[in-house]
């Protein structure tokens, strides 16, 4: 095991399943990575045996991300916060590892589980989808319109607004990724985005920066969407695993090359050998893992 920002677990045996809810500082608030951290364990305790019994790694990631977005205490589907011109604004991906097929929506409004759309998209062509292709798809789908916004956000929100401030920045973006028994790799990756004072700002988590898979690795990324887009992460990490490293030896020079740039981010990702890593240049960032090695037991950080 790794210690403090880094850490990593070599040749597991799959299944393995890692889950994060945002990297960051708690600090100030303590209580939140607690209330996080018991969310994370609650939702490994319902998934975990469905992936032990058999279940694909990409529908396994699916649902853990749908039932992240219901929890209001991440920034992602349910409490996501809202932008400057009053909007919540989402944005959620897929990438199915064997296929090595990516899919995800931009900017998605009214709607709490973005990841349903993500998924939907796997079965077509045209994989990724803006804020009125969200609307349609939903539409197209049954799903009613919904409002992400919490009394708590909105009041937060109202009060930034009377002081005249800038919301803080929030990166509480959610993510999971998984190695299934059929040695199948998928990551999943949802966000409300980012308290700025730019209406339909892109994050990373629907572009191959933030969230990628293919059949020699899995990675999902939370922290700073720009600097994790300037840094290509996840589909760099994944490149340099298809090139003969381990996810931890691509960790290591991917920490070392966001120190050396001063970025604030993090990432949690799987290798096809089992090997998986949870790292952070930020000061934390909420995460758990489960694995075969490991039996019923959880591992959290944070």
């Amino acid at each position: 095991m790794g210690i403090m920002n880094k850490r990593y677990q070599s040749n597991a045996r799959p299944p393995i399943l890692l889950v994060h809810g945002g990297a960051g500082s708690y600090k100030d608030n303590p209580k939140m990575l607690e209330r996080k951290n018991n969310s994370i364990a609650e939702i490994l305790s319902k998934v975990w045996p469905v992936l032990l019994q058999g279940e694909s790694s990409v529908k396994t990631v699916c649902r853990v991300v749908e039932l992240l977005e219901a929890c209001p205490d991440f920034n992602a589907g349910l409490g996501s916060v809202i932008q400057s011109d009053g909007m919540a604004r989402l944005s959620a991906s897929l990438m199915d590892g064997n296929k090595q097929k990516f899919s995800g929506v931009l900017l998605a409004t009214h709607i709490i589980h973005p990841s349903k759309l993500a998924y939907a998209l796997q079965d077509r062509d045209q994989t990724v989808v803006g804020p009125l292709g969200a609307q349609l798809l939903a539409r197209e789908l049954g799903i009613p319109p919904q409002n992400p916004v919490t009394p708590a956000q909105a009041t937060q929100w109202i009060s930034y607004l009377e002081k005249q401030k800038r919301a803080p920045d929030e990166h509480g973006t959610v993510g999971a990724i998984a190695l299934d028994q059929h040695g199948c790799l998928a990551a999943a990756t949802s966000t409300g985005g980012s308290g700025t004072n730019i209406p339909e700002r892109v994050s990373d988590s629907a572009t191959v920066a933030g969230n990628y898979a293919s059949k020699f690795a899995a990675i999902s990324c939370t922290g700073i969407g720009e600097q994790i887009m300037n840094d290509g992460v996840a589909v760099k990490l994944e490149t340099r695993v298809r090139d003969g490293r381990s996810i931890i030896e691509a960790s290591n020079i991917m920490y070392e090359e966001a120190n050396n740039r001063q970025y604030r981010y993090g990432w949690i990702g799987v290798d096809h050998k089992g090997n998986w890593v949870m790292y952070c240049t930020t000061e934390d960032i909420s995460c758990g893992v489960m694995s075969q090695d490991m039996g019923n037991k959880m591992i959290f950080y944070g």
